[in-house]
């Protein structure tokens, strides 16, 4: 097969323009055209592969199989078919800017090196330029169209080491300052933990790490997920609330990292049998990210799971929440009363402790004693006194709520209201002149008086203490640079009683968005305001039915109506609208 050798970027610009995809020639015919095979070989691959009574087999597996060619020149003979060019990149003149738009982990772990930006698209030197999943990795990484070349192993190898040996983002990993004890928590039992403490005490596994967490950040992820499989261990990212595949990582690599992720948890790297959690810190360049850990042994391995929680980038205004005008205002009157309860509830991810903290940040401008007991503290707030439970210590909500009361607070927050002893303090101290803030597990506003009845708080105190509940949910933005008209399904017409043939908008993917359509998330809430008419139900006992066809009867906007207005809108789309109703 012909190789390039290319100079620089103009070169590069050159080939792309005169290559043409040869989808004429047969994979076969490739193979025949470079000498690789012979004919009787290929006849008798293609007959096997006739012959075959468990599936379609591609006759370049079989062929590699078979000891015919090698991976690499059948990636080659794909290379050509597919006219992907094949460069030597050996003097090749890279912009030493163009280095840092992929990071040095997924450049090394894919053997991709950026050589130009040509037509909008940054052009990749790689192994095989037919992987799938690398491709994929990389626009992630990226968040750029991705056109790949192939070259040699040896070159890649040659000019990855050369050019990522001094970049500025290769020291970059080493930034990461974790805030905690290396040595207070480490007690190797035998010798093969010992050995997998000093692995995971090298710096590959830890600049692994660093990368992996700086990455999560930079997207906007909420979690990172490391997967272990029998054969690799995948890593997954959750953006706006759906999981993302990032990377592939060796087998043989996971229990050096499972062991740095649990050193800077602050875990027990001996223990493999029992699920643990943790915590770390990290600081960047002035910036705070702190890491909730969860390790779980599998059949495969032990999987981790870290809750990204970026104080910077998680924090929001309560009017940049996207609340509808009617919840907005009624909202803000609601927090300005000096005693009662205030919840917000919704399914685990739905954006609650944003909201409560929104809240906050609106309650403390009135210069208020303001006390919060949280699990854990997700947001330092200046001006605001925050307490953590400890529950190995027997330091829960109840154990916190009871001192708070004595503590001359205005305005207390409970992270949750989890069980019935958290529940009759907080409405204590609500009937006791305090304003109270805490979340609960309903799937919509009316539910929740039931749920706070069933936990043993009476009805006539619930009327005279609860102040309004709002529900709410995350849905995903439609991406600005792909949105475009939406083919809906006729039975969603019908399931969320649609006007025929009303439009709706979404986004049809893009490089900007990682082919997803979607930019971000907005809440969408249903807010029920106790009125004396809703009081009086809830003191009378009546069913959440009642109280909500009455809420809604008093201006009360549900989840669904609300969502639906996002999509005639043009913000989201219909496809979103429609998991929410049928969650």
């Amino acid at each position: 097969m012909r190789t390039y050798t290319l100079k620089n970027a103009k070169d590069l610009r050159a080939l792309l323009q005169v290559h043409r995809r040869m989808s004429d020639m047969r994979l076969g015919e490739v193979l025949l055209d470079e000498q690789l095979i012979s004919v009787d070989q290929l006849d008798n691959a293609l007959q096997f592969q006739k012959e075959l009574r468990t599936g379609r087999r591609h006759i370049g597996q079989i062929l590699v199989e078979s000891g015919l060619v090698t991976p690499d020149q059948l990636n080659i003979a794909l290379a050509k078919k597919l006219a992907i060019p094949y460069v030597k990149i050996e003097n090749f003149e890279i912009d030493s800017t163009l280095l840092g738009a992929i990071s040095v982990d997924i450049a090394l772990q894919y053997k991709a090196l950026p050589l130009a930006e040509i037509d909008n698209s940054l052009v990749v030197a790689m192994v095989n330029p037919l992987d799938h999943a690398a491709l994929e990795a990389l626009r992630f990484n990226c968040k750029r169209n991705i056109e790949s070349v192939m070259a040699s192993r040896e070159e890649l190898d040659a000019a990855l080491s050369k050019h990522y040996r001094d970049h500025e983002e290769f020291a970059a990993l080493d930034d990461l300052e974790m805030d905690f004890d290396p040595v207070a928590e480490l007690n190797p039992k035998n010798e093969a933990v010992h050995v997998i403490e000093q692995e995971a005490q090298k710096k590959p596994i830890v600049r692994l790490l660093n990368a992996i967490i700086l990455q999560a950040v930079t997207s906007g992820a909420s979690d990172i997920n490391i997967r272990p499989e029998k054969d690799r261990v995948n890593v997954f990212y959750r953006v706006d609330g759906k999981m993302q595949f990032v990377r592939t990582l060796h087998r043989s690599l996971l229990p050096a990292l499972v062991s740095r992720i649990k050193i800077t948890g602050q875990m027990d790297i001996s223990e493999r049998r029992l699920p643990q959690g943790g915590h770390a810190r990290m600081m960047r360049q002035g910036r705070q990210v702190d890491l909730r850990i969860s390790v779980i042994p599998t059949v495969n391995g032990e999987s981790v799971v870290i809750r990204v929680l970026d104080k910077q980038a998680g924090f929001r205004p309560l009017n940049d929440l996207g609340l509808n005008k009617r919840d907005l205002e009624y909202t803000k009157r609601l927090i300005t009363r000096p005693n009662g309860i205030f919840l917000v509830t919704g399914p685990t991810g739905s954006g609650k402790s944003t909201t409560l903290y929104a809240i906050l940040d609106e309650v403390k401008r009135r210069n208020q004693h303001i006390l919060t007991i949280e699990d854990p503290v997700e947001y330092d707030m200046e001006g605001v006194e925050q307490v953590q439970v400890a529950l190995a210590k027997g330091y829960t909500f109840a154990q916190a709520l009871k001192h708070f009361l004595r503590h001359d607070p205005d305005v207390i927050m409970v992270g949750e209201i989890r069980d019935e002893e958290t529940a009759q303090i907080a409405n204590k101290a609500a009937l006791t002149g305090h304003l109270v803030f805490s979340t609960l597990h309903t799937n919509d506003a009316p539910s929740t008086v039931t749920r706070l009845l069933d936990m043993g708080i009476e009805s006539y105190l619930l009327s005279t203490t609860l102040l309004g509940v709002m529900a709410q949910r995350l849905i995903r933005v439609n991406c600005s640079h792909c949105v475009d008209d939406e083919q809906v399904e006729p039975h969603v017409y019908k399931v969320l009683k649609l006007k025929e043939g009303e439009k709706f908008r979404r986004g049809g993917g893009c490089i900007t968005c990682n082919y997803s359509g979607y930019q971000g998330r907005v809440t969408v809430s249903e807010l029920m305001v106790i009125t004396p008419e809703i009081a009086d139900l809830i003191s009378d006992g009546k069913s959440a039915q009642e109280i909500g066809k009455l809420s809604i009867a008093q201006g009360m906007r549900t989840l669904q109506d609300n969502a639906l207005q996002l999509a005639r809108d043009g913000k989201t789309s219909i496809e979103e609208v429609y998991a929410l109703c049928t969650e």
